[in-house]
């Protein structure tokens, strides 16, 4: 199966739908697909492409890290300018927040990535018209994908 695929499986799970950024229902939930898939692949991991009408509880992956459970959650934007995590998904989000590019062509770029704890303390802020409140992280501010890639062990 393929990322629009998933995509508009997991949007089609939504008896009511959620909010979309894009006049595509299924557009956001695509773009995300295709940064876990990339992410996958990069990390020699498996997607989990199960269609959960309630979500995947802000969680894509799990790992183990210095013996330890770890989890990563992927956040793919066509203007990744910052990390952001919704205000209310911040107690539940996964240990590690990765921010990653979708550009045109389809491909992904992995911009950087930040931990749980650091985004609590950050800034909250409004970025669209949707009114979603946002904890926000400028890319350039984010830990480098190389620190990631020693602690997943590439």
């Amino acid at each position: 199966m393929n990322a629009r695929d998933i995509g508009k499986q997991r949007q089609d799970a939504h008896p009511k739908g959620t909010p979309r950024y894009y006049n595509n229902p299924n557009a956001e939930d695509t773009i995300g697909v295709t940064g876990e898939i990339a992410f996958a692949r990069k990390y020699g991991l498996e997607i989990d492409d199960s269609i959960r009408p309630e979500g995947d509880g802000h969680v894509d992956f799990e790992v183990n890290v210095n013996q330890n459970k770890v989890t990563i959650d992927v956040k793919t934007a066509r203007k990744a300018y910052n990390l952001l995590i919704k205000e209310w998904e911040i107690e539940n989000c996964a240990d590690v927040l990765v921010l990653a590019e979708y550009k045109p062509n389809g491909k992904i770029k992995f911009i950087g990535w930040e931990t749980k704890d650091i985004m609590k303390i950050m800034p909250k802020k409004i970025f669209s018209s949707l009114g979603i409140v946002n904890y926000h992280r400028s890319k350039d501010e984010l830990r480098p994908m190389s620190q990631l890639d020693s602690l997943l062990g590439r």
